[in-house]
């Protein structure tokens, strides 16, 4: 294998061979054991049945939906929108193995700061934030406010809650003094630049100035942002976001996620609630699998992140108007999700935080236990607000509500609730469902501003030769011993794919009949056309009752399809040798073509 980049070839096999690709893609999808594979929700598109799938064995996965596949660098590329450098470097650090000083990657975003770099000066802030909340005696405005909102200080460290000073340049001073130059923080952000007024010239001035700070990490917990706070609620804004970047964007990320994951896929469920005191109340009170959108509405984006963790979601809101609101505007993007949706409302005047804090973990479990389905909700939430004495209102009620189930695709559901709707509202349901056809209602599939989704391309296999293909799935898999793999010849393969991988297999052969599949895999990756066939052959579902016996058939079927090529070839020859008069070649093409002809019958014998 060739270097890339100047990264020894042994160095990438390394790296590659110490990754564990369940364990790297469980970062960032819910995987569960199916038959040789793990099954998940792809990442990389919208799906409502898993079709995603990672082979341990190979090291490879592969979406049949959207056709992506690869290895685990191809993986952390797509999903991280690295570079190969880039994922060389991060996965690298996973597995313990270091790489050149000389070859590290220097490649940057469009912010003009290299990736690592970036998350090396937001780690560095959230340090120094952190230090200030726990030593400084600036700190101390923040420390009394932390104490009476009830946030233990054991949870200070555990989500590295920090304060930024009053002052104007605090945070950029102290960078300074770490290396760190000017033009860096305010590609990062975490310094403004504005021109000054009446000169010539720019001004610098930190974005968070006496504000409480929460870090925001990205799923592996790699700080990329921060969310910060004023301890005085007359205050404006109340909460400040990190402006978007390269790696943090309000719409795709939800705060805590990196800490909720994994308990969350443990329980099948996560509670999305409103900001970052809810998350860390309910983390206190041994809540740990919350998580809150960063300041901005629900996202169809952040939808389909919960659902490659999870199949349940409970919706936490205020009691108030404004809650039950937030509950009704997320129905479009959860309806026909294919999630258990439920809908948890708090007492007026209460959050999560103060509701917990003052009745502890079991009422909100009480309150949970009778959470409503978000459908159920919505229908009566709609109906609650119907005029019994006015016929106007009851069918305009009527219709509302027509109009949300024409959008669940679920038959039953919509059986249902005609009869709710038509015993509350003393409407006939035979009028229902004839109304219920006429309410063209547009469901938003696509995230607002953003273009619907091109399908990608799919990779077609080669039709036919089931045996070739099988052999080369077994041989990815792992699966042949070392007696089949002895057998192996290229020659027998008709179909160029499938002759290319098993030529570079048996260049990978020893004398023992063993296959460095490893090696075979790096080799095959450097070309992204079977690169791609690789990582669908090698996550293919491939179930066999006697895998020995459907090997030992293969490769016997392939052999005597290679004597039929060779003798075709020969009576061909054959042939114009007769009409050609050269009586001596006539006679040696019919030794060979007998010496064949008993080569197939042995085998079919055999």
């Amino acid at each position: 294998m060739s270097e890339k980049r100047g990264v020894p070839s042994e160095t990438i096999q390394q790296i590659r061979e110490r990754i564990d690709i369940v364990d790297l893609i469980s970062t960032y999808v819910s995987l569960s054991k199916a038959g040789q594979n793990f099954k998940g929700l792809c990442p990389f598109h919208s799906e409502k049945s898993p079709s995603f799938s990672v082979n341990p064995v190979s090291q490879y996965f592969h979406c049949f939906g959207c056709q992506a596949g690869g290895d685990a660098f191809t993986f952390l590329m797509k999903q991280e929108n690295l570079d190969f450098m880039e994922a060389l470097r991060d996965l690298s650090e996973r597995a313990g193995i270091a790489l050149p000083e000389q070859r590290q990657t220097t490649a940057r975003m469009e912010s003009g700061v290299s990736r690592e770099r970036y998350i090396h000066l937001y780690q560095l802030a959230a340090s120094w934030y952190h230090q200030n909340l726990q030593e400084s005696s600036e700190a101390q405005g923040a420390r009394a406010y932390l104490d009476q909102r009830g946030i233990s200080r054991e949870f200070w460290t555990t989500f590295q809650i920090g304060y930024a000073p009053e002052g104007w340049n605090g945070l950029s001073k102290w960078m300074e003094r770490q290396s760190v130059n000017i033009d860096e923080l305010i590609h990062a952000g975490l310094i403004i630049r504005k021109q000054k007024e009446g000169a010539q010239g720019f001004s610098t001035y930190d974005r968070f100035r006496n504000r409480v700070m929460f870090p925001i990490g990205d799923a592996r917990g790699q700080v990329v942002a921060f969310g910060g706070r004023v301890m005085d609620d007359e205050a404006s804004p109340k909460y400040l976001n990190s402006s978007e970047t390269d790696l943090f964007h309000k719409g795709r990320s939800l705060y805590n996620l990196d800490k909720a994951r994994q308990s969350a896929t443990a329980e099948g469920r996560f509670y999305l609630v409103e900001g970052y005191f809810d998350v860390i109340a309910l983390r206190e009170h041994g809540i740990p699998n919350a998580v809150a959108p960063l300041g901005t509405a629900l996202t169809a984006d952040h939808v389909q992140i919960l659902r490659r963790f999870v199949p349940s979601v409970m919706l936490v809101f205020d009691g108030d108007s404004a809650g039950v609101n937030a509950a009704l505007r997320t129905l479009d993007l959860f309806l026909n999700s294919g999630m258990d949706v439920r809908v948890l409302l708090l007492p007026i005047g209460d959050d999560p935080d103060t509701y917990v804090r003052k009745n502890g973990v079991e009422a909100f479990r009480e309150l949970e236990r009778r959470a409503a389905t978000l459908l159920d909700f919505v229908v009566t939430s709609v109906l609650d607000k119907a005029k019994k004495d006015s016929i106007q209102d009851r069918v305009k009620r009527a219709d509302e509500v027509l109009g949300i189930l024409q959008k669940t695709k679920n038959p039953l559901e919509k059986d249902e609730y005609l009869k709710v709707v038509s015993e509350r509202l003393g409407i006939r349901q035979d009028l229902l469902r004839k109304r219920l056809p006429t309410l063209r209602v547009r469901v938003d599939s696509v995230r607002p501003g953003s273009e619907p989704s091109q399908a990608i391309p799919a990779i077609t296999l080669p039709t036919g030769k089931r045996e070739e293909r099988d052999v080369i799935i077994l041989l990815l898999q792992g699966r042949l011993d070392s007696s089949h793999i002895r057998e192996l010849e290229e020659d027998v393969f008709t179909i160029p794919v499938y002759q290319h991988i098993m030529t570079q297999a048996i260049h990978f052969r020893d004398e023992t009949g063993q296959i460095d599949l490893e090696g075979v895999r790096g080799l095959l990756s450097e070309d992204p056309t079977y690169d791609a066939v690789v990582a669908q052959l090698s996550v293919w579902d491939l179930y066999l009752e006697d895998p020995y016996a459907h090997v030992v058939g293969c490769l016997g079927i392939l052999r005597n399809k290679r004597l039929q090529r060779q003798l075709d070839e020969l009576i061909g020859q054959l042939k114009i040798a007769e009409r050609e008069g050269r009586h001596d070649d006539v006679d040696a093409l019919n030794r060979q073509i007998h010496g064949i002809r008993n080569q197939k019958v042995g085998f079919m014998v055999s």
